[in-house]
């Protein structure tokens, strides 16, 4: 099968033969070919090209500038197809089109390695602060503006985040905390230039992509790898702050399923609490596991009242059962504060 290119750079017959047609290599035909179409068409078209001739079309754009209607009939003839209504012809900012197109149909690192020349893997820029000692980092990252750490740290490995983050003072922490829950979605370029203080042979990307971000589920790993007097205190502090922020964060830290964590004598004293309906509620989308460590903890009888009431249950609500397992969890808090169970945390290590 022809790619796009070979096609385009056939000698057109003369039923579509145009003056300006034969001056025309591959390339620029291919570009005007593309430009010409709807985005999502384009989209799958530049997905079978291979880079080489990506970067051909994308030399053919730096030189076209506007061209005639009938040019981009007699290109369109060419492939045998009906052009469109409203067809540019001004292929001004058509680099630009082009690149946006490549970067969805190759993916922006491919993308970047055609119009730059530079291979970037955010991974590899990022892993040179897993690689040197924390009393090596430190220094590198102690003057950076909090917005900055958080970003850094909602992209690398969160036990080095947690280790790095215990070596600011606590309001700095919090702030920190804070702004790394809040993150959703920065410009690429921004990452870039991150990536460029600590990488120096990158350099950021000209156009605005954006890397999305979860900051919550982020700001809970790292929380999750320091030990559970530096995240209540983490906590308070934020919650003084933005207590809805530091409210996310304590749902997210400690889920239902976490409460396989619980050892079976804590288990037991903690569906001593829990409501018969409430719990069957909270288990109908629990893990087998979750499900099975209830069983395990009450006695055959309840267990095999529980399987039945759970096998009857019809549709549910999914807000209803995120509700009762919430409420299940809060009990596993407040009794984890009145030292009546231990919940294992993660990164915590085993307990003995």
């Amino acid at each position: 099968m022809q790619t796009t290119m070979q096609a385009l750079t056939t000698r057109p017959s003369a039923e579509v033969l145009h003056p300006e047609l034969v001056n025309l290599d591959g390339a620029a035909k291919s570009l005007l070919f593309l430009v010409s179409l709807d985005e999502g068409i384009a989209t799958k078209v530049m997905s079978h090209l291979e880079p080489e001739e990506v970067a051909r079309i994308r030399k053919a754009s730096e030189t076209l500038e506007e061209v005639d209607v009938s040019l981009l009939l007699a290109i369109h003839r060419q492939f045998i197809a009906a052009i469109r209504d409203g067809v540019p012809t001004s292929l001004k900012g058509s680099s630009a089109y082009l690149r946006r197109l490549a970067g969805k149909a190759l993916g922006e690192h491919r993308a970047a390695y055609i119009w730059d020349g530079v291979e970037r893997e955010v991974s590899d820029s990022m892993a040179t602060l897993s690689t040197l000692d924390i009393d090596t980092v430190f220094p590198m990252l102690e003057r950076e503006h909090p917005q900055t750490l958080a970003v850094i740290f909602s992209l690398i490995d969160a036990d080095r985040a947690a280790q790095l983050l215990t070596r600011f003072s606590v309001e700095a922490q919090t702030e920190i905390l804070r702004r790394t829950a809040q993150l959703k979605s920065i410009p690429e370029a921004v990452v870039r230039d991150i990536e460029a203080q600590l990488a120096s042979e990158l350099s950021a990307l000209g156009e605005v992509e954006r890397r999305e971000l979860n900051g919550v589920e982020a700001a809970t790993d790292l929380l999750k790898m320091m030990d559970q007097e530096q995240t209540d205190a983490l906590l308070e502090e934020l919650a003084d702050i933005d207590e809805e922020i530091a409210e996310k964060i304590r749902k997210a830290l400690f889920t239902f399923e976490d409460l396989k964590r619980i050892d079976g004598r804590g288990m037991q004293a903690l569906l001593k609490e829990i409501q018969s309906d409430q719990l069957v509620l909270a288990l109908k989308t629990a893990s087998p596991e979750m499900q099975e460590k209830v069983f395990s903890n009450i006695s055959s009888r309840a267990a095999a009242t529980l399987r039945d009431d759970l096998e009857l249950m019809g549709p549910v609500r999914v807000k209803d059962v995120e509700e009762a397992q919430q409420a299940i969890v809060d009990v596993a808090l407040r009794l984890e504060r009145e030292n009546v169970i231990t919940i294992a945390r993660e990164g915590a290590g085993a307990l003995v």
